[in-house]
C-alpha cells in the first residue's frame, strides 16, 4: 500500500502495521482470549504487550518484503480487527486470506466490508490474480464471510489444520481476480 491507510467510509478504514498500536492490540488480545482463541493460534503466544510490538516489527518487515500484507482495521479511530494476505506467492500470484474481529463489533459486517476493501485493493494494484480463504469447518462465522464476498467453495481439506492438539477439516474458498469484477 502507498498510503498508510486504505479508507472504506468516512468511520472505518484499514491502516498498515505501526508499533504504536501494541497497546491497543494486546488488550484486545488479552481480555478476548477466549473468544479470539478459538480459531487463531497467536492468541496464545501473544502473552504481553512486547509480543505485540514483536508481531508489528515482524508484520512491517514482512509487508516492506512482500510476503504479507498486514492491515489493522480500524472503526471510528479504534482498532477492532486485521485482514491480513498471507502466503504471498509472487510465483503463483497467489495468497490467502485471513481475518478477525474485537467480539464487541461482530455481526456489524466490519470484517466483510474491510475484506472487500483489501481485495479490491490487492486486484487492483498487486500482481494477484487468485486469493484463498482457508476456514475450519467450525468456524460458521469465518465461512460466512467467505460466502459473502463471493468466495467459490472448492472443498474440504481433511485434518488440515493441527491446534490445541487435535486436526481440524478446513473448508477452501476462492476468488480469482477474473471473478471480482461482478462481485467486489
Amino acid at each position: 500500500m502507498k498510503s498508510k491507510s486504505l479508507f472504506i467510509n468516512e468511520n472505518l478504514e484499514l491502516r498498515l502495521p505501526d508499533e504504536n498500536f501494541a497497546e491497543e492490540l494486546f488488550t484486545i488480545v488479552d481480555t478476548q482470549r477466549n473468544y479470539l482463541g478459538q480459531w487463531l493460534p497467536w492468541v496464545e503466544y501473544t502473552k504481553t504487550i512486547e509480543n505485540s510490538i514483536e508481531f508489528l516489527k515482524n508484520s512491517i518487515l514482512f509487508n516492506q518484503g512482500g510476503q504479507r500484507l498486514t492491515t489493522f482495521i480500524f472503526c471510528k479511530q479504534k482498532l477492532v480487527g486485521s485482514v491480513i494476505l498471507v502466503k504471498i506467492s509472487k510465483k503463483n500470484k497467489s495468497s490467502e486470506l485471513g481475518y478477525w474481529v474485537s467480539q464487541d463489533v461482530e455481526g456489524q459486517g466490519l470484517a466483510t466490508q474491510s475484506c472487500k476493501r483489501l481485495i479490491k485493493y490487492v486486484f487492483s494494484q498487486m500482481d494477484i490474480h487468485r486469493i484463498e480463504i482457508n476456514a475450519i469447518t467450525e468456524n460458521k462465522k469465518s465461512i460466512a464471510v467467505a460466502k459473502k464476498l463471493g468466495f467459490s467453495y472448492e472443498g474440504n481439506i481433511r485434518d488440515g489444520f493441527f491446534f490445541k492438539e487435535k486436526f481440524y477439516n478446513l473448508e477452501r474458498f476462492s476468488l480469482l481476480k477474473t471473478d471480482s469484477a461482478h462481485e467486489i
